[in-house]
């Protein structure tokens, strides 16, 4: 979800030359957005600020929580937004996050990625609210997750999920002429899944990647659980608990036991 108001006054203006997005605003224009400093900034950071001090409609971002352990025994602890990506996937945004020195290693697709042994384990959402659990050793080249809900408006404790999606090698064929082989049957797989756990099998590490962030790549995991992030105490209601803010009450009753990030925005959730 972006916001209008940012993507058109904002984002837009990073397709123009930086001399122009850098040009100070006039001495009214800034005296109409705040008279309390005086020097003029660029013309993209004070729509920034000026976006930062009045956007006051709330969006509800829901945060999911990824628990990693690296080769070294490390344990990380992070939360994300919006996509998980493991495996091929982050190996990938990470050369790429090389710049110009990505080059030297090239970037393959999935039919040139080494294949990755998992064993996977999920919770598997279904309209009853029974856990499934399901428990398998896959052979991937990577496993992503992603937001299931994408209207905000729709989220509920009852349904809120992510969608996990496997790439798996079904046949590899070794090459004749040189010792690369490559991946020749794959096969996707989709499921939504509350919570999730990926665990390298033997000595297989991978790399994990968090909202596409290129400076949120992990290398040389061993294993990664996934769950959506509720309160710590999601039994109470949340209107008998202490009274919110108006900017970040719950949508819906139901909404309560779901720990959100609240986003101002000008346009906010749609009603």
């Amino acid at each position: 979800m972006l916001d209008p108001w940012y993507e058109r006054n904002t984002l837009s203006l990073l397709s123009l030359p930086a001399n122009v997005v850098c040009q100070q605003t006039s001495k009214i224009e800034s005296e109409l957005y705040d008279s309390s400093y005086e020097d003029r900034l660029p013309i993209l950071a004070d729509l920034v600020l000026y976006y930062c001090r009045h956007a006051t409609k709330p969006a509800l971002m829901q945060l999911y929580q990824a628990e990693m352990t690296l080769a070294g025994g490390e344990r990380r602890t992070e939360v994300f937004i919006h996509s998980l990506e493991l495996g091929h996937t982050a190996g990938t945004r990470a050369i790429k996050a090389m710049g110009a020195a990505s080059k030297r290693f090239g970037i393959d697709g999935d039919r040139e990625a080494v294949p990755l042994m998992l064993e996977v384990v999920y919770n598997r959402v279904v309209i009853s609210g029974r856990c499934q659990w399901m428990k398998k050793d896959k052979v991937c080249t990577s496993v992503n997750l992603t937001k299931a809900c994408k209207n905000p408006e729709e989220l509920d404790s009852k349904m809120e999920c992510l969608q996990l999606t496997m790439t798996e090698v079904l046949k590899r064929q070794n090459s004749n002429k040189s010792k690369k082989g490559y991946n020749q049957q794959l096969s996707i797989t989709e499921v939504k899944v509350d919570k999730v756990q990926v665990s390298g099998t033997g000595n297989t590490t991978f790399a994990v990647c968090l909202d596409q962030d290129e400076k949120k790549i992990f290398q040389g995991v061993t294993r990664c659980e996934v769950s959506v992030c509720y309160k710590p105490d999601s039994s109470t209601d949340w209107r008998l608990g202490q009274a919110l803010s108006a900017q970040i009450q719950p949508l819906h009753p139901t909404f309560c036991s779901l720990l959100c990030l609240p986003i101002a925005t000008f346009s906010g959730a749609q009603p």
